[in-house]
């Protein structure tokens, strides 16, 4: 009986089971469809080729203070380890020991297991670096560490125990000739530095009981005495300690060190890079896209033919900045090299004798600015987008809309046949729009100057374009403007780039077409400017080709207009274009007007300035997006008046950032109308320190800061109003003046982590429910809705009708929250949003170290269906509605018509 009873229950629980649906999880399907990940390690700086595994593998260390090792193969991160973001993570020895590998950064000297990444000993040393540093060599032995730090006037010589780190011996060498202008370099044991002044050479071996510099001529490594402004460069070979480049203005010689003294080995001139591997002399030489790899003994100074290489590169790719080789021996006895190659775009390519046999891109790990553009739609369909004509009447409006629609029901028919053929396929990689605008072109600039255009859908790059001499702004930031979008037909979309020149530092612009990565104009759409860039803003208006123009202010605060034709748009919108400039490291913020600008003379002309440095410098102005549209004029209260909120559109906030009369730090907030100057609002804080992040949208400003006192981490929100009663319903003045200020409440949240960035949800018509997202210090990028921030959410309980929560100062981080759901994504930079044709729905784009692409749907998807949403059960519903319907009418009609008779 009991055996009976067993299955029974058995199949109640299964059913049970069944019924239990997962409420806020991610399906296993779900992942990777709709979002993508991608791991970069940056720009590599020093590279160990690991023999001790297999398959092989090469340990980097990178500028961003990545430690990570590459698989040969395919050029994957086996594993990756995130130091810390200041000198402690900063590499600046690697050797590699076996299957372990020991890295030197800051005060830090670790040692890892190469095939685990298992942190095996971890050493913090007993030195603080010396101030007014100019120069640190190191030098790793089996028991000690000896560091060399060149100051002005000296080089401090100290011993260290590798084990403790205590400090076991220090000199003080004297060098009264070292200065600011003075150009050292390590090499193996020593350093050497280069006097231009006296055409001497002093090289110092760290390493002797009593280190002292030992000089010698320039001439005695072959080199001249230089001619004013010439450049001195010293470089270290991979794989040869004892080795050293010496450039001197055109001169470029290698060097062997031999104690403290210094011997020619070989004239380099015309190579780029060189490394040492099996006692012979790699050089590397570049011409375009083709890089040859030339093999000398360096014993004999014979050339090793058979060992060369000859590869050409991918497109758009720089110059060769570094090279590692490395040579093995294959598994049929005889001998082969690899070489490890970065560009000056950032890139990492590995070459073989077979070519290249894997590139990483690793110029992605440096994104600046990001822009989302509209795909454009298909050839069937371009039609629908044609212009009418100037001064169309009703026949010719009439023959274009009955056109249009003609080939939309024929591209739908074809559309029809070609699903319906199963031997043709629909492709894969195809740049045309979806029906709801979710997929986009996603272009990004970096900080190499290198341009791609990634797909949203899978995150293949498109597109790349390189210029050399393009560099960030002060800052270290990219200005990417999108001067006209893809609904244009049949002009073509163009985005431009902002930036400065690499060596004379005046303004360098790229123009390009965002869909095709092509330049627009002469020179690849790449121009130089010729001035100085203190300030740039994209205007709202459109000139006749539905090119909006880009507005330049150089150091002589002169106006320049691109392109040139926009002059007259300009001109057309004087009294409507304001300017407001804020210098680095000032406490004024000045306002501008172009109103007395004239034909040919386009001038600025200072209107207000405001003193913000009561609490200290401008650290940073924050404007609204200027395509932000807000839904709702207001907020219905709980007895049904409306509390109207104040949107003005030309208002920024402005942080400052200093110290009270008790050198206390303190951070500053001012509302300030950007067109007339008035300060709206401020809120001051005391003994709290950044980085701060201010999110500004609509009528509300969202902030995060540390709180020093007592050590948390804080959000505050703001929200301004204008009351009961709406000033003006129809526009907004900025000039027009208020009878009353604005209405300001504000709350502040405790935060259990850090914040690394901080956006908010945009979509089309602004109806969804914003959020903010939040890119914790734990790696996990979370979604918090607005009303959470509310600052009007009551202390004691409140009018439960408006739908405000009760206020708790701490913030609850639910994991149900987190968008990246079980990605890490260390160093973020910042969040991109964009809005997509679906009112519920943005896309997402998240970068710093890693990207991360997802959607969003703040308010869930309230205007699209379900999936399962049962299409043949309503639609046979309609028709019988339809059908009872027309049936009751006539029966309706017939009763009518005996009555009548009657």
């Amino acid at each position: 009986m009991a055996a009976g009873l067993k299955a029974p229950l058995s199949l109640l629980l299964l059913l049970f089971l069944s019924h239990i649906s997962p409420s806020f999880g991610l399906y296993e399907d779900q992942i990777g469809k709709f979002d993508w990940v991608q791991q970069y390690v940056g720009v590599v700086t020093q590279a160990v080729f690991d023999e001790s595994t297999v398959p092989r593998r090469i340990i980097v260390a990178t500028s961003d203070n990545v430690l990570a090792a590459l698989a040969t193969k395919n050029g994957d991160i086996v594993w990756r380890q995130v130091l810390e973001s200041g000198e402690n993570g900063r590499v600046e020895a690697l050797v590699g020991e076996g299957q372990r590998v020991t890295s030197v950064a800051g005060r830090m000297v670790r040692t890892w297991d190469t095939l685990t990444a298992a942190l095996i000993h971890e050493t913090y040393l007993s030195h603080t670096p010396h101030p007014g540093l100019l120069e640190r060599a190191v030098v790793v032995g089996e028991s000690e560490l000896v560091l060399g730090e060149v100051v002005a006037g000296s080089v401090v010589v100290t011993t260290l125990d590798r084990v403790s780190g205590s400090p076991l011996d220090h000199t003080n060498v004297v060098a009264p000739w070292i200065s600011t202008d003075t150009k050292c370099g390590s090499a193996g044991k020593s350093v050497v530095c280069v006097e231009l002044s006296l055409s001497l050479i002093f090289v110092l071996l760290l390493t002797a009981p009593s280190p002292e510099f030992v000089s010698q001529p320039l001439a005695s490594v072959g080199l001249e005495a230089p001619e004013p402004g010439s450049q001195v460069l010293l470089q270290t070979v991979p794989g040869g300690p004892d080795h050293l480049i010496i450039q001197v203005g055109p001169g470029r010689r290698l060097v062997h060190l031999d104690g403290n003294s210094l011997h020619l080995v070989r004239d380099l001139g015309g190579s780029q890079s060189s490394a040492v591997a099996g006692g012979v002399l790699y050089s590397l030489t570049q011409v375009a896209h083709v890089v040859t790899l030339g093999a000398v003994d360096l014993e004999t100074g014979s050339e090793v033919g058979e060992q060369g290489l000859v590869v050409e590169l991918p497109t758009h790719t720089g110059q060769a900045t570094s090279l590692y080789v490395h040579h093995y021996q294959t598994s049929d006895g005889g001998s082969a090299l690899r070489a490890l190659l970065t560009c000056s775009d950032h890139s990492l390519h590995l070459l073989s004798g077979a070519g290249v046999v894997w590139w990483r891109e690793e110029a992605m790990a440096r994104v600046v600015a990001v822009e989302g553009v509209d795909l454009p739609v298909d050839g069937a369909n371009i039609n629908f987008q044609d212009p009418l004509p100037a001064s169309p009447d009703w026949v010719s409006s009439l023959v274009h809309r009955v056109r249009t629609q003609v080939s939309q029901v024929s591209h739908w028919v074809s559309l029809v046949m070609e699903r319906s053929d199963s031997t043709f396929p629909a492709p894969l990689h195809t740049l045309h729009r979806d029906q709801l605008n979710l997929r986009k072109l996603l272009v990004l600039a970096t900080a190499s100057g290198k341009m791609m255009g990634v797909d949203s859908w899978t995150g293949e790059v498109v597109w790349r374009i390189y210029v050399s001499e393009l560099m960030p702004l002060e800052g270290d930031k990219l200005l990417l403007y999108t001067q006209r979008t893809s609904a244009h037909f049949p002009h073509q979309p163009q985005c431009v780039v902002v930036g400065k020149h690499r060596e004379t530092g005046e303004g360098v612009l790229v123009a390009f077409n965002p869909i095709t990565g092509e330049g627009v104009g002469d020179r690849g759409g790449v121009m130089t400017l010729g001035f100085t860039i203190i300030q740039a803003l994209l205007l709202h208006h459109p000139d006749h080709q539905y090119l909006k123009p880009v507005v330049f202010v150089d150091d002589t605060m002169n106006l320049h207009v691109f392109p040139a034709s926009g002059e007259s748009v300009v001109l057309q919108h004087k009294d409507s274009i304001f300017v407001h400039l804020a210098r680095p490291g000032s406490t004024h913020l000045t306002g501008y007007t172009l109103r007395f600008s004239t034909p040919g003379n386009l001038v600025l002309r200072e209107v207000w300035r405001v003193c913000v440095g009561g609490g200290g410098i401008i650290t940073g102005v924050y404007g609204k997006l200027a395509w932000e549209k807000v839904h709702s004029p207001g907020r219905v209260l709980a007895d049904r008046s409306v509390l109207y909120k104040y949107v003005n559109p030309n208002l920024a906030v402005v942080t400052t950032q200093g110290y009270d009369h008790l050198n206390k730090n303190t951070l500053t907030l001012y509302l300030v109308d950007t067109v007339s100057g008035a300060v709206i609002e401020s809120v001051n804080h005391k003994k709290v320190s950044g980085p701060i992040h201010v999110v500004h949208s609509e009528n509300w400003v969202v902030y995060t800061f540390f709180n020093d006192k007592y050590r948390r981490y804080e959000v505050t929100s703001l929200e301004l109003f204008e009351g009961l009663s709406q000033a003006n319903a129809t526009a907004f003045s900025s000039l027009g003046g208020r009878a009353t200020p604005p209405i300001m409440e504000r709350q502040a949240y405790i935060l259990p982590v850090g914040i690394q960035a901080a956006t908010h949800t945009s979509t089309e018509k602004g109806i969804t429910t914003k959020f903010i997202l939040f890119a914790l210090q734990t790696g996990n990028v979370m979604q918090m809705s607005k009303w959470l921030l509310d600052p009007r959410r009551p202390v004691t309980g409140g009018p439960r009708e408006e739908g405000l929560l009760p206020y708790i100062p701490e913030m609850r981080l639910s994991p149900h929250d987190m968008i990246t759901y079980n990605h890490t994504l260390p160093r973020v930079s910042s969040i991109f949003t964009s809005p997509t044709g679906l009112e519920s729905a943005c896309v997402v784009l998240v970068y710093g170290l890693d990207l991360f692409y997802t959607r969003m749907f703040p308010s869930k998807m309230f205007d699209v269906l379900k999936d399962d949403f049962d299409h043949y059960l309503i639609g046979g519903v309609v028709l019988a509605l339809m059908a009872a319907a027309l049936t009751t009418r006539k029966l309706a009609q017939r009763k009518a018509l005996k009555q009548a008779w009657k």
